[in-house]
């Protein structure tokens, strides 16, 4: 429960933001979205810079894994979104920045009326190192302790998306790998990344209903999950996963606090194949993460 009254704690204080800054929100500027509402050709010289604090209440996958310290719960991001020639960097505005997970390197192949293709570059999947973990928990994991470490997961995909009036869907098709280590080889496999967003405005308010499917071939989940012979202990028996599947169930609003400052609030659930739960490092395969936040764009 200790968690939980920090997290609301958080959550007032960005509420009072909201109550002292609620007269500016007529004159507020929209946060530049175009490219994500319908095709546009990337050629002139473009760019935002947005700052993200956000204070995130998120359930990890890994066994016994909490948010345990005040700090756990914050995050802050820089965002920048710049394009030129074909060539851009940006962020996914229709997204919690805490769900994305970062930007996007790209070039534009083909844009038409109502889809586009695009060359990407971005990270998929987050490594995670066991020994820092448990510095972070209140007690010893034995199903993590020796562990070594899992690198992130990085691709390049073609990305194909289709544009309708208030919705986009967009899919990836990614040859990923993730480095290995001394004590541990990388693995290689195909990621299949697909989201639709639905733009929903209600007065001053814009929401971003989404749901998303992922696929990870077997090497991938593996990498991640599994346990080789090398880290085999009387907690943990040697376990090779199969490829998996995440859903995801998203609700992601946005409302002007002035001409620069957005309040930002998210709901994202993640639903993992059941094979999951068989692996000794994991412990549920339903997360739900909570976000409240403010980004301000220069």
């Amino acid at each position: 429960m200790r968690h939980l009254k920090t997290f609301y704690s958080g959550l007032l204080g960005l509420l009072y933001l909201i109550v002292i800054s609620t007269s500016y929100a007529n004159q507020a500027q929209s946060i530049n979205i175009s490219d994500a509402n319908a095709p546009m050709v990337k050629d002139d010289f473009q760019w935002q810079f947005m700052v993200d604090l956000s204070l995130v209440d998120s359930q990890i996958i890994l066994t016994n894994v909490e948010q345990t310290e005040p700090w756990d719960y914050f995050q802050l991001g820089l965002l920048l979104d710049i394009s030129y020639k074909g060539f851009f960097l940006q962020t996914n505005s229709r997204r919690s920045s805490t769900v994305f997970g970062g930007g996007e390197f790209g070039y534009q192949i083909t844009v038409q009326d109502d889809w586009q293709l695009d060359l990407i570059i971005k990270g998929y999947i987050q490594g995670y190192n066991p020994a820092d973990i448990i510095k972070d928990q209140q007690e010893d994991i034995p199903q993590l302790s020796g562990l070594v470490v899992r690198n992130p997961t990085g691709g390049i995909a073609l990305r194909y998306s289709h544009f309708f009036d208030n919705a986009v869907f967009y899919v990836d098709l990614a040859a990923a790998r993730a480095l290995g280590n001394d004590n541990r080889d990388g693995a290689r496999g195909i990621i299949v990344d697909s989201f639709y967003s639905y733009l929903l405005p209600y007065r001053n308010w814009d929401f971003y209903l989404g749901a998303g499917l992922t696929y990870y071939e077997q090497a991938l989940v593996d990498y991640y999950i599994g346990v080789d012979a090398s880290e085999v202990t009387n907690s943990r028996s040697l376990y090779e996963a199969s490829g998996g599947f995440r859903g995801q169930l998203e609700i992601y609003a946005q409302y002007p606090l002035s001409q620069s400052w957005f309040f930002n609030a998210s709901v994202t659930q993640n639903f993992y194949n059941n094979k999951v739960k068989q692996s000794p490092l994991v412990d549920k395969n339903r997360l739900t993460q909570l976000m409240v936040g403010v980004l301000y764009v220069f």
